[in-house]
């Protein structure tokens, strides 16, 4: 199966680190780079044979990076230009051409571990699915999520933290037909509204919810299976989930 992944950002966060390096090319450790620990859960995983990175910010780099690559998944570059002047949403749009067939979407900066891809894949069906991690109290930069009749109602960090049930990591599965039609033709109605150019590529699951369509949770444990690398201190929580748990 193929993942999309979007790398495009400037990563400003994590400045000074990402001033002259994009975030997918953080060392993490252990001589090896944010990127380079992705595609190796996902090659572990044993259901993800092909990555699309979504780049912008000094995508060369990731370009030559790639290109030193030995074994794995197969790896191949989209480039955006606009990079800076809009949000992932359009970022993911420029990859609609790489959804005829089933596929996953998530962040360039997310890590998790190879039995995440292989739980999501294997355990699930046709439809639209987003991962959902559950914790006990969640913070104004959680991408919280609220549920219903195990539904995805919707998805924003401007959700209040108490009406939270859940938060996104950031990964989804789109399988199947319909599914995949559905969710490209909410992807393109959405960047048609200038609105949301600068909005986050989650908010096609509320447009489909909005319109009567139907996305399922996927629940995994994020406290141990998933780091996002957004602050300074997440790189070191990356670092040492790499060391502990993957």
């Amino acid at each position: 199966m193929k993942i999309i992944i979007l790398a495009a950002g400037k990563g400003e966060r994590l400045m000074p680190l990402t001033r002259n390096t994009p975030k997918s090319l953080l060392d993490m450790g252990n001589g090896r780079t944010l990127l380079e620990e992705q595609l190796e859960q996902m090659r572990e995983s044993g259901v993800i044979d092909e990555a699309v990175l979504v780049i912008g910010y000094l995508g060369g780099q990731i370009e030559a990076k790639i290109k030193t690559l030995v074994g794995g998944i197969r790896v191949r570059t989209i480039f955006d230009p606009f990079y800076d002047m809009s949000n992932n949403l359009a970022t993911l749009w420029l990859a609609r051409h790489e959804m005829s067939e089933d596929f996953l979407v998530t962040n360039g900066d997310n890590l998790f571990a190879a039995e995440v891809f292989k739980g999501l894949v294997n355990g699930t069906s046709d439809g639209i699915f987003l991962s959902v991690s559950r914790k006990d109290q969640y913070d104004d930069d959680d991408m919280k999520v609220v549920l219903e009749d195990n539904m995805v109602v919707s998805v924003s960090k401007l959700i209040p933290s108490e009406q939270g049930d859940a938060e996104s990591p950031g990964l989804a599965l789109i399988r199947g037909t319909r599914a995949r039609s559905v969710f490209r033709d909410h992807l393109e109605m959405l960047v048609r509204d200038r609105e949301y150019l600068n909005r986050f590529w989650l908010e096609v699951f509320n447009s489909i919810y909005a319109h009567g369509g139907v996305v399922y949770p996927w629940e995994f444990d994020g406290s141990t299976k998933w780091q996002e690398v957004d602050f300074h201190i997440d790189l070191d929580r990356a670092k040492e989930l790499l060391h502990v748990s993957l």
